[in-house]
């Protein structure tokens, strides 16, 4: 018996064209709809790249609007200048907020303008009016001294710097200015941003700084005058991020009267010791004349710092440099006053978080070293003492050891209260000082 396999032929389905042709369709016309899409798509993302480029409709240039948000030094406090009070003193309290609202410069400029150069000019011309704005304070004092040639003939010899009208009372402005240009002189003068020139009597000078007040008899002033000056607004140069912050200069930091220059501050956080007091200085990246004068004055026309040449470095001669607003205040207050600088006789610094945390140094005024013959040296005041009450008066830093001295006068007697370190320890001591008159 044999046996076979069963063969069995599997023939192939029959093609369905209907079906074939209509998947065909389906396939051509979704690929119809997505190029549209696409070219759709690719047509609205080009548009709207052209708008970031700038290519379509360019924004207008508003230096002027005031809900864009305001400058960085805008936003920083002002102290009003300095008014007369009741008793006639000069405060620089704000005791008068009736002052007009400063104009606004937005300073994120790369964000808010387009640089063409119609957007510089417009820029400027807008910075230009802020700084003329401000110059109504600035005014021009210059010492006259009479000499006589080999030939008998009289010739007149004077030296001028900018000055800054800082107070009003009911008599006279009170000017600020450097005291080098009245040295030696028989007959100073001021003139005032509208030409009009009138004589001036010295009022008190700074040693330390080398600052003076000079004061203008309103009687001298015509009133054509009167409504072209202003008094200048002081603001607030104590900041902790100050540096970055656009600044013009204005009065003579070219060595031409009524010249400006544009710039940034560069840092605000070096200090010049000075006998009783410490000043911080501003430096920018203004290149300047060696002879500068005037001040420097944020977008909104508040004055942050007077320009001295004093702390000139030989590599930096030229950059402006300038004292601290802030830390003038007191000084200038007293001056407008007329008050006498009371002489201590110390050189100190403040104490550091790092110092009292890891020394266990009290917090308040750090002696570095005393003047010999000085009132510090005779109550026994030494270089590491830290004076921490000045009679009843708390001492936190050296600040409040400058303040605490310019309230009292000359041959007042006070008593020191000092921690000085001994036998492993700070220990308290009470000392008695008579202050003098610096000048």
């Amino acid at each position: 018996m044999s046996s076979g396999f069963i063969k069995e032929k599997i023939k192939d389905k029959p093609v369905n064209r209907k079906k074939l042709f209509t998947k065909f369709l389906t396939t051509v016309f979704m690929a119809v709809i997505f190029g549209v899409v696409a070219a759709v798509c690719f047509y609205l993302t080009m548009k709207g790249m052209e708008t970031v480029r700038g290519e379509v409709n360019p924004p207008e240039i508003d230096l002027s609007s005031e809900d864009e948000g305001i400058s960085s030094d805008e936003a920083l406090s002002e102290d009003e200048v300095p008014v007369e009070k009741n008793d006639g003193e000069i405060s620089s309290e704000s005791e008068n907020k009736k002052s007009e609202p400063a104009k606004m410069v937005i300073n994120n400029i790369t964000n808010k303008v387009l640089m063409t150069p119609e957007g510089y000019e417009k820029l400027y011309a807008s910075l230009h009016e802020v700084a003329l704005d401000a110059e109504k304070a600035i005014v021009t004092v210059t010492g006259s001294v009479s000499n006589t040639d080999w030939f008998d003939n009289t010739y007149e010899n004077s030296n001028n710097e900018a000055g800054l009208i800082i107070a009003q009372s009911e008599k006279e402005l009170m000017i600020l200015t450097s005291k080098s240009v009245t040295d030696g002189a028989e007959k100073v003068s001021v003139s005032f941003v509208n030409g009009q020139t009138v004589g001036a009597r010295i009022i008190k000078a700074d040693p330390n700084t080398g600052l003076e007040t000079v004061g203008v008899s309103l009687a001298d002033i015509d009133d054509k005058t009167m409504e072209a000056i202003a008094v200048a607004k002081l603001g607030n140069s104590s900041y902790p991020s100050l540096a970055g912050t656009p600044v013009i200069a204005i009065g003579n930091p070219l060595g031409i009267r009524g010249s400006e220059a544009y710039g940034l501050i560069t840092s605000n956080t070096a200090e010049e010791q000075m006998t009783d007091m410490n000043t911080h200085l501003i430096t920018t990246d203004i290149y300047g004349s060696a002879n500068a004068s005037g001040v420097i004055i944020n977008y909104s026309g508040s004055v942050l710092g007077i320009i001295t040449t004093k702390y000139a470095e030989e590599d930096t001669k030229n950059i402006i440099t300038a004292y601290s607003i802030s830390d003038m205040k007191n000084l200038i207050e007293r001056m407008a006053n007329d008050r006498d600088a009371i002489y201590m006789g110390i050189y100190g610094i403040d104490v550091t978080d790092e110092a009292s945390e890891n020394y266990g140094v009290p917090a308040g005024a750090y002696v570095t070293s005393t003047i010999a013959g000085s009132p510090a040296m005779a109550s026994g005041i030494q270089s590491g003492d830290v004076i921490v009450k000045m009679g009843d008066r708390e001492i936190s830093d050296f600040g409040d050891y400058t303040e605490a001295l310019g309230q009292l006068k000359a041959d007042d007697d006070v008593t020191i209260t000092v921690q000085r370190f001994s036998r492993g320890e700070y220990q308290e001591m009470k000392l008695e000082a008579k202050v003098t008159s610096k000048e």
